[in-house]
């Protein structure tokens, strides 16, 4: 039997805009801080994979109750791990689940659009990319009805999204991720889907090195946009051991500095994301490593 969508499969993405598009024929959600995946469930199997393609799936143990209890299907969404108050934390998808547990963090999984999808219990998925995405936020409440996976709700008032991103910044939402209703389910439609951030949108950049010590540096120096930069302001004591736990094993050799700091070269692909300066005097500011690639 053959897979109705390929594994892992691609994932659309949307188009940085500068405001969130108003009028008819839009669905605009929240843009939720936590990583990019696709579900796909089929018989006894369940398989969550990154936006990148990577399998992900026991790195979440926490999902596999909940998701194993979906129809045949194939969702994409986003993964979140959240407090009980509902703050979103980012880094907390890279910690262990007895880390998550102890700290008080679940994970959950948010769909918002579904691929692939059975009409009937032992009839296999099949393929709806092509249908409207009118049509698909239809088969995905079906699909979701009754069950433990949430789904993003779309709202037709851009200015309505715009204030309710804005009243959930604290708790970690990013923005707004505006659809077309009538677009297929494709990464060759070209702006079927924007992103709107309440705070800009960053961009990433390679980390060539870490700036003071190792076990709690301060700054990071990066690639971006053809030259290199320096992150800015200091990162604070919690942030710094964050940074340092995550580039364990990318940790190069030390060299000293002509301004008497030491920095220590980071060894492979590390990516994070950046916001660039705003105005002349703008500093590069850091937003976090992208453990989810």
């Amino acid at each position: 039997m053959t897979e109705p969508v390929p594994v892992p499969v691609p994932l659309m993405r949307p188009s940085a805009v500068s405001s969130v598009p108003a009028g008819p024929g839009w669905s605009h959600g929240m843009k939720l801080d936590g990583w990019r995946a696709a579900v796909h469930r089929r018989g006894g199997q369940v398989l969550v994979h990154s936006r990148s393609g990577r399998d992900i799936t026991r790195e979440l143990p926490e999902l596999r109750t909940v998701l194993m209890d979906l129809p045949d299907c194939v969702l994409d969404g986003e993964i979140v791990a959240a407090y009980a108050d509902g703050r979103m934390d980012f880094g907390a998808l890279a910690r262990t689940p007895a880390w998550r547990a102890s700290h008080g963090v679940g994970v959950v999984f948010t769909a918002f659009d579904i691929l692939a999808f059975s009409d009937s219990p032992g009839r296999p998925a099949f393929d709806v990319r092509s249908r409207p995405l009118r049509e698909r936020l239809l088969l995905l409440e079906q699909a979701l009805a009754g069950r433990g996976v949430r789904w993003v709700p779309g709202l037709d008032s851009a200015a309505e999204a715009v204030q309710q991103a804005r009243d959930l910044a604290h708790l970690g939402v990013e923005g707004v991720v505006s659809r077309r209703l009538d677009s297929p389910y494709s990464t060759r439609v070209s702006r079927a889907w924007v992103k709107w951030r309440t705070d800009g949108d960053p961009v990433d950049a390679k980390v060539i090195a870490v700036i003071g010590p190792v076990h709690r540096p301060w700054a990071l120096r990066v690639l971006v946009n053809g030259g290199e930069a320096e992150t800015s302001p200091r990162l604070d004591s919690v942030r710094a051991v964050e940074v340092a736990r995550q580039l364990t094993g990318h940790v190069g050799a030390r060299r000293q500095r002509d301004d008497g700091f030491e920095e220590h070269l980071v060894v492979g692909v590390v990516l994070a994301e950046v916001r660039p300066p705003v105005g002349r005097h703008g500093s590069l500011h850091f937003v976090r490593l992208r453990t989810d690639i």
